[in-house]
């Protein structure tokens, strides 16, 4: 019994010891002679050798290996800041929504409702000072309108607040649909503008009524805020009259945030463990010189083997062709 205790603990290690070797990524890329590099054809790209995964960067913007690690520039690079929001008004009474933009405001706990509660209240009472109110034209019921406005003064701390006020809980409680970008101008290598949306702004929802137990109320249904809704980005959820016994009065406040954060280029997965790949296409639809990279990868648990190509492709425009 021993004997056979022994046999296995050994084959055991045997296939530990196997799980911790990374066999090393070790492959060729080759360019297909049939190509013709012209904008708008593809080029094919032959692999051989021993790798798992691949990741592939085409060297167009976005798409540069460069700047996998670059999640932001500097502040002087940012040439212009722009907010542009879609709102959709539904039902009830119009003039239930405020909208401002600050450069000065220090963010919400996030965790501590009552303590964000009273943030909130003092900003109002103090005449929301350090916030600007941003002209809000509301259109027709349940008709999107767009607006933009310049917000470059705010990039380097940059809030936005909605502030969801219907006046009367005897009427029908307006709803809110939004939805909202912000573009910044850049000048820098490799991009010429950024954009975060709405969702990506880390926004906190605050019921400001004693009548909700929970201030993080959201996602409730009618009478809350949603950010999960298909719709739009935020969604305030109105009430027919009566139904609640308070006028809602609910704020969404962003997080401040620099406007010279950017997202980092990125690879597209081309090969993983579950396909072979011997061959792969790519298409650009624009002249010029790029700089391509695949990155091979080989890893477990234990280690991780790399090996990266580099290679200058240069795509030329299509002939003139008289009609």
């Amino acid at each position: 019994m021993k004997r056979y205790i022994l046999i296995f603990a050994s084959l055991f290690l045997a296939l530990s010891c196997q799980q911790d070797i990374v066999y090393e990524a070790d492959y060729v890329v080759t360019l297909d002679k049939s190509n013709t590099y012209i904008a708008g054809t593809p080029v094919r790209f032959n692999f051989s050798g021993n790798v798992d995964n691949i990741l592939f960067y085409s060297g167009e913007s976005g798409s540069q290996y460069k700047f996998k690690d670059r999640f932001e520039v500097p502040m002087e690079a940012v040439k212009g800041a722009e907010l542009s929001i879609d709102y959709k008004p539904r039902y009830g009474e119009a003039g239930a929504l405020e909208v401002y933009v600050s450069k000065e405001f220090t963010g919400l706990d996030g965790s501590d409702g009552l303590a964000d509660r009273q943030t909130i209240k003092e900003m109002v009472e103090g005449g929301m000072q350090g916030w600007t109110r941003l002209e809000y034209k509301e259109g027709a019921s349940d008709k999107w309108t767009y607006q933009s406005y310049d917000v470059f003064d705010a990039k380097d701390n940059f809030s936005i607040a909605f502030h969801w006020c219907p006046k009367d809980f005897t009427k029908t409680q307006r709803w809110y649909l939004v939805n909202g970008l912000l573009t910044m101008d850049l000048d820098v290598e490799g991009m010429d503008c950024s954009e975060i949306d709405l969702r990506s702004m880390d926004l906190v929802s605050v019921m400001m009524n004693e009548e909700v137990e929970d201030p993080y109320l959201k996602d409730g249904g009618n009478g809350t805020v949603n950010f999960n809704k298909t719709d739009a980005q935020i969604v305030m959820q109105g009430v027919s009259g009566n139904q609640l016994k308070y006028a809602i009065d609910a704020w969404v406040i962003s997080r401040p945030i620099p406007l010279n954060k950017v997202v980092n280029d990125k690879g597209t997965v081309i090969k993983d463990l579950q396909n072979y790949l011997h061959s792969f296409e790519y298409t650009w639809d624009e002249p010029g010189t790029y700089t391509v990279t695949f990155v091979g990868i080989n890893a477990n648990v234990a280690a991780t083997s790399r090996q990266i190509h580099e290679m200058t492709i240069n795509v030329l425009a299509p002939p003139f062709t008289e009609e």
